[in-house]
């Protein structure tokens, strides 16, 4: 799944944190910006496909194989490995926390909060985080096994899951759109509403359970089957199947709207 689409996923899970956190002294944008940082995440094993890495980092290490090689390949660091697993989420979330930790000890010296009282107030931003990044991974189960057969979701056990095939790798417009409308209606719930928490974490929970409920009809209604392993030869057939998919959802006008925004866009959406 594209990029935009995880970050979007990893902020809709983090509207939900807040509903649900008992917590008043922690700005929501905070709460907002880290569980896009979460939902993010997990790609940062792409680095391999930069093209200063075998020169840079590649060298540096002493690494025996090409940073394209690593990225298809099934080493712990390749592309839907560890950084796509329940593991790497909490460990990456913990690590993200305790630098935080330390940047507000030693810089701001702020040091008459413990660590575990720091963990224990800051929770819901730790949370955050962690359901940014499984939301991301959950994105990507449904996307074609490819060379990886799925993601490496229980690291360190060899098996990969999921690699559905049920979406392509991007132009996923409807998703995206039921996403963000499920991300907004939270964030102007909990920014409107400062009373009565219950019913906030009421509605924040339906709304949550309309974008699950709304984006799986998306998924199981595809009328493509994309599930492909290894390299496929009808790659470009497939990526036009689902722009006709989505013109087809969309209709013509939103369809082209959301093209134009694609087109602005520097990456695949």
């Amino acid at each position: 799944m594209d990029i935009l689409t995880h970050i979007v996923s990893g902020v809709a899970a983090s509207t939900v944190v807040a509903a649900l956190s008992k917590s008043k002294v922690i700005p929501l944008n905070r709460i907002f910006a880290v569980g896009a940082l979460g939902g993010a995440f997990p790609d940062i094993d792409a680095i391999t496909l930069w093209s200063k890495f075998d020169a840079i980092i590649g060298e540096g290490f002493g690494l025996t194989h090409t940073g394209k090689e690593i990225y298809f390949g099934k080493f712990w660091y390749s592309h839907h490995a560890f950084f796509h697993s329940i593991a790497a989420a909490v460990l990456a979330g913990f690590l993200f926390g305790s630098l935080v930790y330390l940047y507000r000890w030693i810089l701001l010296q702020q040091r008459k909060e413990s660590f575990g009282y720091f963990f224990k107030t800051n929770l819901s931003v730790f949370l955050a985080f962690v359901l940014g990044c499984m939301a991301h991974i959950a994105g990507d189960l449904i996307t074609p096994a490819s060379e990886w057969g799925g993601v490496r979701l229980f690291f360190p056990h060899a098996a990969y899951i999921g690699g559905w095939g049920k979406i392509w790798w991007w132009n996923n417009y409807d998703i995206f759109l039921i996403i963000s409308a499920g991300a907004l209606l939270n964030i102007i719930l909990l920014s409107l509403v400062v009373k009565n928490y219950r019913r906030i974490r009421m509605m924040a929970l339906l709304i949550a359970a309309m974008v699950f409920f709304g984006v799986w009809r998306q998924v199981t209604t595809r009328t493509t089957d994309y599930a492909y392993t290894g390299d496929t030869g009808k790659f470009q057939q497939l990526e036009q199947k689902s722009k006709e998919e989505q013109q087809r959802i969309l209709g013509e006008k939103l369809y082209k709207k959301m093209e134009k925004f694609d087109g602005w866009l520097k990456f695949n959406f």
